[in-house]
């Protein structure tokens, strides 16, 4: 019993570097696209677009911390810049995508009634 537990001891340090080995071999644009939202994802950015988009939001959050008033102006400024970062196959691509959000909004919405039919007061006499 003692042989099988110094095995696993000589076998730690092996296992240990072979982990850290590996974490070293995720590509820094893995990394990087954790920190683009989710929406940008489908949209193949390169190192350098995930990296100035990642720039302006940062700034962006720096100049409008939570809780701080809404800036629509702000908000519309960042959002051009983001816009300017991809190319014009990109930008369809993200049009298209919110158009398809819309549209799934909008058909669970139409759907509420079903789930939650209007209350019986509601309803005209």
């Amino acid at each position: 019993m003692r042989r099988s537990y110094d095995g696993c001891m000589k076998l730690r340090p092996l296992l240990v570097a072979a982990l850290v080995a590996a974490g070293l071999l995720v590509p820094a644009g893995v990394l990087a696209q954790a920190h683009v939202p989710h929406r940008f994802a489908a949209l193949h950015l390169t190192d350098a677009q995930r990296t100035q988009i990642q720039t302006l939001r940062q700034n962006y959050r720096q100049a409008h911390p939570k809780g701080s008033a809404p800036d629509p102006a702000a908000r519309k400024q960042l959002r051009r810049q983001i816009l300017a970062v991809l190319t014009p196959d990109q930008r369809a691509q993200l049009r298209a995508q919110a158009q398809q959000r819309r549209a799934q909004r909008e058909q669970h919405q139409g759907n509420d009634n079903t789930i939650f039919p209007p209350s019986p007061a509601a309803t005209p006499i």
